[in-house]
């Protein structure tokens, strides 16, 4: 007979029906976190009945190695925007003694999953989102109770922890108010798969879409131009923004598209975009003119001089790291009062050399 293997956590939260981090949170006695009554009693009398017996020393060693650092939860590292966060993290990390991992998900939920559950095993400084995360929030929301959590982007319903915000509806409607007043009335929104859970995709558009209404414009003016996922899956994760503007925006050409501005999602989608329209023998801004979102360090180039938006990425991250250094000095400390911290930088339209006024279609 083999050595039997000892009881986990992950036994007891099976046996009970609970969480994991919940199970963790409960046997190591947490501070400033809170559980019914009936909940911790269930907990222990399953680890009771179970035979738990707490990790000895080493193995505490080993769950402790982590506590002075941050993990940065990324969904693609080949966008210049997450890469631009990552820097102002890691440089504001420093400044705190705080050491920065950083994952990639891929947008694949289940992997974000495997993250979270994994992470609730360690005692972290913190844990930063650069996206709105797709998991159950409710778990998420239960580990932000022993871990310093923090998101930038667009907040998620129901979320119960700290954010950077960013209201993708307002720099929506800044771009379309801008290409408006150059005479465009016909324009394509071209994005990535749009699925429920990409907030900031909805918002974007939903904010095209506002400008149009408050100028009294038709919405039925307003093209969206969306890849199937299955279709986006093809594409390498390290390309697959430019390639998706790319392809997209070719088929709109070839089929004699009314439109007379593009707006990607992203900057990267942009540049897929802008090469789309000069390899169909067109001109930007003279026959198409096109925007983007975030103002990457390429948007920029002469190159390349791509109208767009700057919401303070480096700022942004910074702050995250802020926040988290702030709720670790309160856990530290006597106070116990307990809050969620919420920032919000506005949208700046950066205009540059993609964009003029719509040519006549007549």
């Amino acid at each position: 007979m083999g050595k039997r293997n000892k009881v986990t956590t992950r036994d007891i939260a099976e046996y009970t029906g609970l969480s994991q981090s919940s199970v963790s949170m409960i046997l190591s006695s947490k501070p400033h976190v809170s559980f019914s009554k009936e909940t911790v009693d269930k907990v222990r009398a399953a680890a009771k009945e179970l035979g738990y017996k707490k990790p000895e020393k080493n193995s505490l060693k080993k769950a402790s190695a982590l506590s002075k650092t941050i993990i940065v939860i990324c969904p693609i590292l080949s966008n210049g925007y997450y890469s631009m966060l990552i820097h102002s993290i890691t440089e504001r990390a420093r400044e705190y003694g705080y050491t920065v991992f950083s994952v990639s998900t891929i947008r694949d939920v289940s992997q974000e999953e495997y993250y979270i559950k994994m992470l609730s095993n360690f005692d972290l400084s913190g844990i930063i989102f650069l996206y709105p995360p797709s998991s159950k929030i409710s778990e998420i929301n239960n580990l932000s109770k022993s871990v310093p959590m923090v998101s930038i982007g667009d907040k998620p319903e129901g979320s119960r922890f700290d954010s950077v915000e960013l209201d993708s509806k307002k720099p929506g409607f800044i771009l379309g108010e801008y290409l408006i007043s150059l005479g465009h009335t016909h324009i394509s929104f071209v994005s990535a798969p749009i699925k429920q859970k990409e907030i900031g995709r909805l918002h974007r558009l939903e904010g095209l879409k506002n400008s149009f209404k408050a100028y009294n414009m038709d919405l039925n003016n307003i093209e969206v131009l969306s890849s199937k996922f299955s279709t986006y899956s093809r594409y390498t994760p390290d390309n697959s923004e430019y390639l998706n503007g790319y392809d997209l925006v070719s088929k709109a050409l070839e089929n004699n598209t009314k439109s007379t501005a593009f707006v990607g999602n992203n900057d990267m989608t942009a540049f897929g975009t802008m090469a789309a329209i000069t390899d169909h023998g067109y001109k930007v801004p003279g026959d198409f003119s096109v925007c983007g979102f975030d103002n990457i360090p390429l948007s920029g180039m002469p190159q390349i001089s791509l109208t767009t938006i700057e919401h303070a990425a480096a700022f942004k991250g910074k702050e995250a790291v802020d926040i988290i250094y702030k709720k670790n000095a309160q856990k530290d400390g006597l106070s116990k009062h307990h809050y969620i911290m919420r920032l919000e930088y506005e949208p700046e339209l950066i205009v540059r050399n993609s964009t003029g006024k719509a040519k006549n279609n007549t």
